[in-house]
């Protein structure tokens, strides 16, 4: 049952019962000789208090006050001012039409369906001047429920309907803050948990989004109170496009893990470059092999790309699809002295034994991924991306640190094969059964489905599962 029903729900559930049995305790009162049988109706609507109830029920109890806070505002503007209306038309001389006495025999019906439009501007207008915007759709919506849904006519009926109205929705809304104060039995959750989940292998080529299920999965996750990111080899000019409309809380780890990204701020928090020692090594490497390397360097917050000369068709494309780019700059010249992040190389797949040969030179000193072209929506099947980083990327080593200021494990949850480091320092390793085979190794559980639903269904089963504390735990920096 916990599995299904959340605690949100459960809340809403109890104060929609207690609407009714607060209606129940009224109507006790008409058993006291002398009053009306119609007392509790008369007073208290249990209709109009169960939407109150669940409007202003929220999964926090500050955002509940404030749900609480506009429901009230808006029901009493509404409704005073859809009583004043009737009560003016009718010392007016007129009789406000209800929903059983409109016919075409009569059409002064019309007048007082074309004053409820004009009413509703003076509604608007009130919440606006008061700073309640919020609280306009609440407000119409009394209005009209005061104005057009009566069916009944006693003497100053109005009255009787509006204040009910109003009372109503104010004890629906005492009863949701009640409730959402309640300490009920929770769930265990997970807070140290950081779950770190791989964009590279779910989508395709860099013009992909996630798409609206994954959104709102991602979102969900967020909005449950998870530790939530995304793990990627992409620079912020081919990730920031994806995260439209999906919200972290934790900032990216891009570069795979070679630097972390507020996407928020669009900052960079922190990054692991080269010193400048082995980046003059490597520069002097690549020019012995005649490689002419993109190279990445982080300067005031923006990522520089830097080129001097184009070698091929890749290098060529690659260069195009960064010229314009947002989130970098690319610049067609010599890169200067300075920390380099990384190294791309975008080189024939004949050629890249070769090149890896001559960079096992420095095995001890860089990291190394290998990636087919993928950039330009289509596949450069001779072509190959060469990333090569500082070796401490490979050990997540700015990721450890950040888990280690916050209190934080590393769940990693990935499909492709360049995030097996991902893996590898992870407190709890996970992957779908379509992953690549050297991830699956990896990881401490390969789920049957194939699905991404399964993927973030799993994601919630181990943040409110409780952990053994003797497994494995986030490795600690050397």
């Amino acid at each position: 049952m916990g599995k299904i029903i959340g605690l949100r729900t459960l809340k809403t559930a109890i104060a929609i019962f207690f609407c009714l049995l607060f209606y129940i305790l009224l109507k006790c009162f008409e058993l006291i000789p002398g009053v009306p049988e119609d007392f509790a109706y008369s007073w208290y609507n249990p209709f109009f208090a169960g939407i109150a109830t669940a409007y202003s029920m929220h999964a926090s109890k500050e955002a509940s006050l404030q749900q609480a806070k506009n429901r009230c505002v808006a029901s009493v503007i509404g409704g005073v001012i859809g009583i004043l209306l009737i009560t003016l038309y009718e010392l007016c001389g007129g009789t406000w039409p209800t929903l059983q006495t409109i016919s075409f025999r009569d059409w002064s019906f019309l007048i007082a369906y074309f004053l409820i439009p004009m009413t509703s501007i003076v509604v608007v207008k009130i919440a606006i001047a008061i700073h309640q915007q919020s609280a306009v759709f609440v407000a119409i919506l009394t209005l009209l429920s005061v104005t057009v849904n009566p069916n009944v006519r006693v003497d100053h009926w109005q009255w009787l309907f509006g204040l009910n109205r109003i009372l109503s929705t104010i004890i629906g809304v005492l009863i949701a803050l009640g409730v959402n104060w309640m300490r009920l039995p929770r769930r265990h959750h997970n807070r140290q948990l950081l779950f770190c989940m791989g964009v590279d292998g779910m989508l395709a080529n860099e013009k992909d989004r996630f798409k609206g299920f994954s959104r709102y999965k991602l979102n969900h996750l967020t909005s449950l109170g998870m530790n939530v990111t995304l793990f990627t080899t992409r620079t912020p000019a081919t990730f920031m496009d994806l995260l439209t409309d999906v919200s972290v809380s934790h900032p990216i780890v891009c570069m795979s893990g070679a630097a972390l990204y507020d996407a928020k701020e669009k900052t960079y928090l922190e990054s692991l470059p080269f010193s400048l020692d082995l980046s003059r090594r490597l520069r002097a490497e690549f020019s012995k092999m005649k490689i002419t390397p993109f190279v990445n360097i982080i300067q005031n917050d923006v990522l520089y790309i830097y080129l001097n000369h184009v070698d091929n068709e890749g290098e060529r494309r690659y260069m195009e699809s960064k010229k314009n780019a947002a989130y970098c700059s690319f610049v067609f010249e010599d890169a200067p002295e300075a920390e380099v992040l990384y190294f791309l190389l975008v080189e024939p797949k004949s050629e890249t034994p070769d090149i890896l040969k001559h960079l096992a030179l420095f095995e001890n000193e860089i990291f190394i991924q290998v990636f087919d072209c993928f950039d330009f929506g289509e596949n450069l099947e001779e072509l190959q991306y060469i990333k090569v980083y500082r070796k401490e990327v490979e050990q997540l080593n700015i990721l450890h640190q950040y888990c280690q200021k916050h209190q934080l494990e590393i769940v990693g949850m990935t499909t492709d094969k360049n995030s097996n480091h991902l893996l590898n320092e992870s407190k709890i390793a996970v992957t779908v059964a379509s992953a690549e085979e050297e991830v699956k190794k990896r990881c401490q559980k390969v789920l049957k489905s194939t699905s991404y639903d399964e993927l973030f269904k799993e994601v919630q089963r181990i943040y409110y599962q409780k952990l053994d504390k003797s497994s494995k735990t986030t490795k600690n920096m050397i």
